[in-house]
């Protein structure tokens, strides 16, 4: 017979259950998925580290965006799914207006307009869906994806300026 303060399974006990992080990636790595005209799953890898938006210089902003972030340009992640034309931008389609929608791990789903991309009638480059920041790949609740250089999105949890652990960006047309 076990004393009383002995926590020890016995065959009718079962064995502890090994949890796992929410801020790991999931089995098979982290993706993105793009969801408009087509929907299109784009893993980690896959997803360009050429564009740079320096939170360095951004002026007085929330603390955890002063860093360098590289990833790729919201508007050229929208070409792959804003028409039948995959890697082709519908400017057209982006002035007349519709609705993009982030999607995070934590549930949070910002939107912006589609209007807001373009500046003087061109796409803004240094809006970054990034996946690195201060040369790392994104940690924790940050991971995978944040976007960052664009107009504030208030996280209502914590009050960030930024939409991170996006996983998908939808197009509401």
């Amino acid at each position: 017979m076990c004393p009383p303060f002995d926590q020890g399974a016995g065959a009718d006990t079962p064995a502890p259950v090994a949890t796992t992080d929410p801020d790991d990636p999931p089995p098979g790595g982290w993706t993105l998925t793009l969801q408009g005209r087509q929907t299109k799953v784009v893993p980690i890898d896959k997803v360009p580290a050429t564009v740079i938006w320096d939170g360095t210089k951004a002026g007085d902003i929330n603390p955890s965006l002063k860093y360098v972030y590289k990833g790729q340009s919201l508007f050229k992640l929208l070409a792959i799914v804003d028409d039948g034309k995959p890697g082709s931008f519908n400017l057209a389609l982006a002035k007349k207006g519709y609705t993009i929608q982030f999607i995070c791990r934590d549930g949070y789903k910002p939107k912006i307009s589609s209007k807001l991309v373009l500046k003087h009638g061109k796409p803004r480059v240094h809006w970054i869906v990034a996946k690195i920041k201060a040369d790392q790949p994104l940690q924790g609740g940050e991971a995978p994806f944040r976007f960052v250089g664009g107009p504030p999105i208030t996280q209502p949890f914590n009050n960030k300026l930024s939409a991170y652990g996006v996983i998908k960006i939808r197009l509401k047309f």
